[in-house]
């Protein structure tokens, strides 16, 4: 299991998507992705029951660790200084909805199946964290247990 931290840093990239409340089926560069481009900061996070505050973060290290970029359906984050890229596919059609993030650990692709929502200009994901994890694991509300997460993430 990750620290929550980690998962934050280290898989920073594996958090982040918003939709725009349009009721078509995106595929992270379809139709209602141009709302999900842009430039985001974490500002917080919750995990394994313990919530990490923007203040908290941003004592971590550096603002450029705490910075996710996305543009169509590829989203990058920064980890130990370098690009951290990662496939978004969100599908808005769903009650929540729905994202799913692709990016390689250890080599390998991994998966994280999760839900989000924007609200203004603050994007809220909640995403399955598990190696294991199937789309039948993804979260049904925006509760951070086990082993998933929660991130909080404001436009810069």
């Amino acid at each position: 299991m990750r620290t929550p931290f980690g998962i934050a840093l280290a898989g920073a990239v594996l958090t982040l998507a918003v939709g725009c409340g349009k009721k078509d089926k995106d595929s992270g560069g379809g139709p209602g992705s141009g709302a999900l481009e842009g430039t985001y900061q974490i500002v917080g996070m919750e995990a394994m029951g313990m919530k990490i505050t923007e203040d908290q973060l941003k004592g971590k290290g550096k603002d450029e660790e705490r910075t996710i970029t996305i543009k169509g359906n590829q989203m990058t984050g920064k980890k130990g200084g370098k690009d951290d890229p990662a496939t978004i596919k969100t599908d808005s059609t769903k009650t929540p909805n729905e994202i799913d993030i692709t990016a390689k650990e250890n080599g390998k692709d991994q998966t994280g199946y999760g839900i989000y929502k924007l609200e203004g200009d603050t994007l809220t994901i909640c995403v399955n964290m598990s190696e294991k994890a199937q789309p039948k694991d993804r979260p049904k509300e925006f509760k951070s247990e086990g082993e998933t997460m929660i991130l909080v993430l404001k436009k810069k």
